[in-house]
């Protein structure tokens, strides 16, 4: 019965976070559907497989982000227009998407690129809950 309530924290976690990243469109409905879920899991009291919460939430956004800027070519726009991207052609800087670019020390990123990073850090950790949650019962059982 935990992989229902896991499915369950899943899909709450999912709504929440495609609405987190679509809140300019139609994130909204999904916010309040992602919202509700949480209450009425809350109220029916089903803690179990809450850690999938987390990964519903960083999981599908990050995948979402990381299909969009690897299925079509990325420029970065600046103040002069486009920094870097693909290809430096004007034929094809017309099907460009053009993305807000941040500086890292491994390079110029696109915004997006960081949101997927932090969305898949969060899903990261919501993965690694139930295990550091196992070594945790694991070591209080040996004391």
């Amino acid at each position: 019965m935990s992989r229902g309530y896991a499915g369950y924290w899943l899909l709450t976690g999912a709504a929440l976070g495609f609405g987190f990243i679509g809140i300019l469109s139609i994130g909204l409905p999904f916010i309040a559907l992602g919202l509700g879920m949480i209450v009425f899991g809350a109220v029916r009291r089903w803690g179990r497989g809450l850690w999938a919460l987390l990964v519903g939430f960083g999981g599908l956004p990050a995948l979402i982000l990381l299909w969009d800027v690897f299925s079509a070519p990325w420029a970065c726009m600046t103040n002069s227009g486009y920094s870097s991207g693909v290809s430096t052609s004007t034929s094809s800087q017309t099907s460009m998407s053009y993305y807000t670019c941040v500086d890292t020390p491994v390079g110029p990123l696109t915004t997006y690129h960081v949101l997927a990073m932090g969305f898949g850090v969060i899903a990261l950790a919501g993965l690694a809950w139930p295990l550091l949650r196992r070594l945790w019962a694991r070591s209080r059982g040996a004391a």
